[in-house]
C-alpha cells in the first residue's frame, strides 16, 4: 500500500481527535462568519432594498460609519480562519481563537462604551465568551453559560448600575451628579444610605415605612402559611384523581391580571360594596325592625347604621396581599408533601407518638424546604408590594414599594431612591441564602 492511502484514514483520525467542545466552538465561529456576512449584505444593499435598520447598526452608521465594511470583512475573514483551523489543526486554532475572541470582546465593550448601545454588544460579548469557555473545554460551563450571561446582564450589571447611582447626589431638576472622588469626602459617598435612617421633622419616617413594610409582609407570610399549609396538606392527602384538580383550582387565580382582582375586592370592600350593602342595608332595616322588642337589636341597629371601615387602611392591604399571595405558599408546599412518604407518620404512631408529636417532629421537619421556599415566595414580593398598598390603601398605608414609586416618578430623587432598592435587594439576598441555609441542606 501506498503512502498516500493512508492520508485520508489520517485526516479523519485527526478530525476525530478533537475535542466535542473545540469542535462546537469551530462550527459557532463559522456560524458567526456566516453572521458577519448577513450583516455586511444588508450594510451594502441598505440603498437598494431598504432594510430597517437594528439600533446596533445605526449607533455604527451614526458614531464610525466609514469603518463598518473593513470590520465585517475582518470579522468574516478571522471567523472562517478560527474555525477551519480549529477543525483542521486543533492548537494552532485554538489559539488563533482565543486572539480572535479576546478582540471581539474587547471591540465589543469599546462599541458599547462609544456607541451606547446595548443589544449588539451583548450579543457579540456573550458568543465570544461562550467561544472561550468552550475552547478551554469547560463543558459545565458552557452549557450554564446562557443562563449565567442573561443573570450577568439583567441581574448583575442592574445591581451596579443602582449602586452606583445610589453614591449620586440629586442635582438640579432631578438630574444624577456624581460628587467629586476622595478620601475626605468618601463618607459623603453613602449619604442617601445614612438619610434613610435619619430624622425628619422630629421623626424616623422611612424607618416608620420600612417597619411597616417589614411586619406587613411578616405578617402576611404568617397568614398565608397558616391557611395555605393545611390546604396543600389536605390536597397532597387526596387520591390522585383529584389532585390535579385541585392544584388547577388554585391556579385559577393566575388567569386573571392582579390588578384587575386588587379592583374586585376594593368594589367588594368599598362603603357602597356588597358586604357594606347587606351591612347596612339587609341587617340594618332588619335590626330596625327588630329594635322596639330588644335592646340587642337597638345596639346592633346602631352599629349598622354606619358603614364598617373595609378599605384604604391597613386590614384592606392584608386582605389584598393574603388574597394575592396565597397561591405562592400552596403550590411549593404541595410539591414538598406530594413527595413525603407518609408511612414515616405511620411509624411514628406505631412507636407510640401523639398526633401532635408527629405533626411536630415528623412532618414539619421534613416539610421545611417547602415552608422555606414558601415564605421567601411570599415575604420577598410583598416587602415591595405597589399596587396592593396604593389602591386598597388609599395613599394611607405607604410601603417600600410606594415609597420607590414616589422617590423615582414624583420627588425625581434617584439617587435616594437607588439606596432605597439597594437596600431592599440586600434584604432579599438575605432571605434567599436563608432559604439555601435552612430549606437547600434539606432538600
Amino acid at each position: 500500500m501506498t503512502a498516500a492511502s493512508f492520508s485520508a484514514p489520517n485526516d479523519s483520525m485527526k478530525m476525530l481527535d478533537i475535542h466535542p467542545t473545540r469542535r462546537v466552538a469551530a462550527w459557532l465561529l463559522l456560524g458567526h462568519a456566516g453572521l458577519w456576512l448577513y450583516f455586511l449584505i444588508r450594510w451594502v444593499t441598505f440603498g437598494s432594498i431598504g432594510w430597517d435598520a437594528f439600533e446596533f447598526e445605526e449607533a455604527l452608521a451614526n458614531t464610525m460609519s466609514g469603518a463598518a465594511i473593513p470590520i465585517y470583512v475582518a470579522g468574516i475573514a478571522l471567523d472562517l480562519a478560527s474555525g477551519i483551523l480549529l477543525l483542521r489543526k486543533g492548537s494552532l486554532g485554538r489559539t488563533l481563537g482565543l486572539i480572535r475572541n479576546a478582540i471581539v470582546i474587547l471591540g465589543g465593550l469599546a462599541f458599547w462604551w462609544i456607541s451606547g448601545d446595548l443589544y449588539g454588544p451583548v450579543f457579540i460579548v456573550g458568543v465570544a465568551a461562550l467561544a472561550l469557555i468552550l475552547l478551554n473545554r469547560n463543558a459545565g460551563w458552557a452549557l450554564n453559560w446562557p443562563a449565567a450571561w442573561w443573570l450577568i446582564i439583567f441581574f448583575v450589571m442592574p445591581n451596579l448600575i443602582i449602586f452606583f447611582v445610589s453614591l449620586s447626589e440629586r442635582g438640579p431638576g432631578g438630574t444624577i451628579v456624581y460628587p467629586e472622588l476622595s478620601l475626605a469626602g468618601f463618607r459623603e459617598l453613602f449619604n442617601d444610605y445614612g438619610r434613610f435612617f435619619s430624622r425628619i421633622g422630629g421623626q424616623f419616617i422611612y424607618l416608620r415605612i420600612f417597619w411597616r413594610s417589614f411586619w406587613m409582609a411578616t405578617g402576611n407570610t404568617i397568614l398565608c402559611l397558616i391557611f395555605g399549609y393545611p390546604f396543600a396538606y389536605w390536597i397532597a392527602r387526596q387520591s390522585e384523581k383529584w389532585r390535579g384538580t385541585l392544584i388547577f383550582l388554585v391556579m385559577i387565580p393566575f388567569w386573571t391580571n392582579g390588578l384587575v382582582r386588587v379592583y374586585a375586592w376594593m368594589l367588594l370592600l368599598r362603603d357602597t360594596g356588597l358586604i357594606n350593602n347587606l351591612w347596612t342595608s339587609t341587617l340594618h332595616e332588619q335590626a330596625v325592625a327588630l329594635s322596639a322588642s330588644s335592646a340587642f337589636f337597638a345596639r346592633l341597629a346602631e352599629i349598622t347604621a354606619d358603614p364598617l371601615p373595609l378599605l384604604f387602611n391597613n386590614f384592606a392591604v392584608f386582605v389584598g396581599l393574603v388574597y394575592g399571595f396565597f397561591p405562592f405558599v400552596v403550590l411549593p408546599l404541595y410539591s414538598n408533601l406530594e413527595k413525603m412518604d407518609w408511612s414515616l407518620l405511620e411509624a411514628a404512631s406505631d412507636l407510640g407518638a401523639s398526633s401532635f408529636q408527629s405533626t411536630v417532629r415528623v412532618l414539619l421537619p421534613l416539610s421545611m424546604p417547602g415552608i422555606v421556599a414558601a415564605s421567601i415566595l411570599v415575604f420577598i414580593p410583598s416587602l415591595g408590594s405597589f399596587v396592593v398598598p396604593a389602591l386598597m390603601g388609599g395613599g394611607k398605608v405607604a410601603m417600600l414599594g410606594n415609597l420607590l414609586q414616589q422617590q423615582f416618578l414624583t420627588s425625581r430623587d434617584w439617587p435616594f431612591g437607588s439606596a432605597i432598592g439597594f437596600m431592599m435587594m440586600l434584604i432579599m439576598l438575605g432571605a434567599i441564602m436563608l432559604y439555601f441555609r435552612v430549606g437547600g441542606e434539606r432538600n
